[in-house]
């Protein structure tokens, strides 16, 4: 297994060797626009999804080198067209080149664990397409979208909350002596995308369907505009009763650190929701619908070799 390991080592390396202008640039977009976090963390979130259920997916491994060298190949011949005709310039072509340099990974892997182990770890592998940069005007979109759901979401907290707040021009709020404006730095599209990323790896550890993961990870979204609509609501409180200095200081640059533990407790209490009736639909499989007592909650974790246990 260590010379698996260390031919796939030597393989992945030649590949981001010819695919360096690409993943150069993907790091850049990671590093300076935050609406591209996810292309930084992917790589990590494979390797650890990778880690963690290691013992099923390379349970049987093989050399396969016919099937992975052609794949390979078939990677590695478009992309070199891609550089010529692009004249090198990848930002260009990026998610082409990414794609394949992607594409050319999972090729290595098969080439020294074989379609088995690779069929195994198909969902980790397939964490690595977060890296594909997203189109700008898809990201726009998303972020005008999340800006403006935060902005209503706002408003309503502040009137259950008996402030006085008028809307003016969808994203404008009017408050007594302030006017504030959810601007597109305000969107939290940045907790929404980490709070997704956590949501993806924490449902793969601990749920077992499919639709409950998805669920964990859609939850997401109203999660995310609910702690981004606090924070606006406190930050505009602050500031409209008690100083302005609140509107520039701090929290309102650092806030979204100090309300991120909202977002996780309403996320993990999901968890644990989903967790019961994962446990409680098992129980009754097995033991053919009798009633079982009741244990205390539990987050329970499991790495694909495991089965749901009972609360003792």
């Amino acid at each position: 297994m260590k010379t698996r390991f260390q031919a796939f080592a030597g393989l992945w390396l030649a590949v981001m060797i010819l695919w360096w202008p690409a993943a150069r640039a993907v790091v850049n977009l990671g590093l300076h626009d935050e609406r591209y976090v996810q292309v930084m963390v992917a790589p990590l979130l494979s390797i650890f999804l990778i880690y963690w259920e290691r013992n099923r997916i390379f349970e049987r491994t093989e050399w396969s080198p016919r099937i992975g060298f052609l794949l390979l190949l078939l990677c590695v011949v478009p992309y070199l067209a891609l550089l010529r005709a692009s004249g090198r310039n990848v930002e260009s072509t990026l998610p082409w080149a990414v794609g394949l340099m992607i594409g050319a990974t999972m090729a290595a892997f098969i080439v020294c664990f074989g379609l088995r182990a690779f069929g195994a770890a198909l969902f980790p592998l397939c964490c690595l397409l977060l890296m594909l940069p997203v189109p700008s005007a898809w990201m726009d979109r998303l972020t005008a979208n999340l800006q403006h759901a935060s902005a209503v979401t706002s408003v309503a907290i502040l009137r259950l909350a008996g402030v006085p707040v008028f809307t003016q021009g969808g994203n404008r709020m009017l408050l007594p002596g302030l006017e504030i404006e959810v601007a597109p730095e305000c969107s939290g599209i940045h907790s929404f995308l980490s709070l997704a990323l956590v949501a993806l790896c924490v449902g793969r550890i601990c749920l077992r369907s499919g639709w409950n993961r998805l669920v964990l990870v859609a939850a997401t979204i109203p999660f995310a505009i609910f702690k981004n609509a606090v924070r606006i609501s406190v930050i505009s409180s602050l500031g409209a009763y008690v100083n302005r200095v609140f509107l520039y200081g701090r929290i309102h640059h650092y806030g979204g650190l100090v309300f991120t533990p909202l977002a996780i407790i309403m996320l993990f209490a999901l968890l644990m929701g989903l967790q019961r009736l994962e446990v409680r639909f098992a129980r009754s499989e097995t033991d053919g619908g009798k009633a079982t007592r009741r244990g205390s909650p539990k987050l329970l974790l499991w790495n694909e070799d495991s089965i749901v246990r009972r609360p003792q």
